[in-house]
């Protein structure tokens, strides 16, 4: 029978038997929680704005807003939260992937018979990424750690989440 060994976690110094040994007594980990939040804003919102993108009648609500304003909004935040929730992605990558999912929405809508495809969304898509790229360079740092906070204190309430 083998003896498993003592190891140290390096994530949280916590000495624990390897290799499958559970440390019912580790504290609450508010930096995964805070990095599942940061996930959470930013696909949420990325499904229904794809679902209004794909729709074929949109809702009365949101066609009482400007396109313009509409597309800008939608894609400055997107890239925001896109380039705090995935870290390793540098804020040129997000621009990247929001220009393509931009433009595979206008392509998508050339063949939705009750939508049109229009170069002036993606010029609105693609300004709209600049200023959630500036966003990220301005504010990014504050997000994180005001995220970081709501996550140790959900953590502090229910240690059971964060763990």
């Amino acid at each position: 029978m083998v003896q498993p060994h003592r190891v140290t976690d390096d994530v949280r110094g916590v000495s624990v038997n390897a290799p499958h040994a559970v440390d019912v007594d580790s504290p609450p980990r508010p930096d995964r929680l805070a990095r599942a939040l940061l996930t959470l804003a930013f696909w949420l919102p990325w499904v229904l704005c794809t679902y209004l993108a794909f729709t074929p009648g949109v809702p009365e609500a949101v066609s009482s807003i400007s396109d313009i304003w509409l597309h800008g909004f939608a894609f400055s935040y997107l890239t925001l939260a896109l380039s705090l929730a995935y870290r390793r992605n540098d804020w040129l990558r997000a621009c990247a992937w929001m220009v393509a999912y931009g433009t595979a929405i206008e392509f998508v809508q050339y063949f939705e018979p009750a939508r049109s495809a229009e170069l002036k969304d993606l010029l609105v898509d693609v300004a709209g990424i600049g200023v959630g790229a500036v966003a990220r360079q301005l504010f990014g740092a504050r997000v994180e750690s005001l995220v970081m906070s709501i996550g140790g204190a959900i953590a502090r309430w229910f240690p059971f989440v964060a763990t």
